[in-house]
């Protein structure tokens, strides 16, 4: 087992995409893990060539290596297990949505996945299949009580809008959970770091 607060700087640096990469007071603070143990935590990883670290006006910034198969291998394990830790409602619609075949990324997103209480399911589907997904969608919405509401791009505007920094994805890939596609999704964020 990976040990939880690992976890959570993993994939802080695998969802919050930025080319200089994060301090470790930015890491401690915005994953409520003490500035001791985020240290301890980066020094380990560091050694183990899954980050890279990169002095930045007298601050160390840590970036995850995508070049190296371990931490490739590490976040596709952490993707999984988001997947798999996925509760309730979220679990059901997620069970329908990964049968849709023809995307490359599949991404659920918005109040799904903050509990009991949402008027619709969001997912993102990264593919050039949109009238597929659109019936796909209208399907699951006819035997589930909530529609589900496709947001589709295909891979190379999903590449460019990151580059562009549209807050819209961004928050999707920070806050959303990926059901299908976890090595091309590392592919995409390995391609907007070269």
């Amino acid at each position: 087992m990976i040990p939880k607060n690992t976890e959570k700087i993993v994939l802080f640096l695998l969802k919050n995409i930025d080319e200089l990469g994060y301090n470790i007071n930015q890491i401690s603070k915005l994953n409520i893990i003490s500035v001791g143990s985020a240290f301890k935590i980066l020094k380990e990883l560091e050694k183990n060539n899954i980050l890279l670290k990169k002095e930045i006006n007298n601050a160390s910034h840590y970036k995850l290596n995508l070049n190296n198969y371990e931490t490739v291998k590490l976040c596709e394990l952490l993707i999984l297990g988001e997947k798999r830790n996925l509760k309730s409602y979220a679990r059901v619609y997620a069970d329908d949505i990964m049968k849709f075949e023809q995307a490359d990324i599949i991404m659920l997103f918005g109040s799904i996945l903050k509990g009991n209480d949402f008027n619709d399911v969001d997912v993102l589907f990264v593919t050039n299949q949109v009238n597929k997904v659109n019936d796909f969608c209208l399907e699951i919405s006819k035997v589930r009580t909530k529609p589900a509401v496709p947001f589709i791009l295909k891979k190379d505007d999903l590449i460019k809008e990151i580059r562009q920094k549209k807050e819209s994805i961004l928050d999707i890939i920070k806050k959303g959970v990926i059901l299908k596609g976890e090595s091309v999704f590392i592919e995409v964020i390995k391609n907007i770091y070269s």
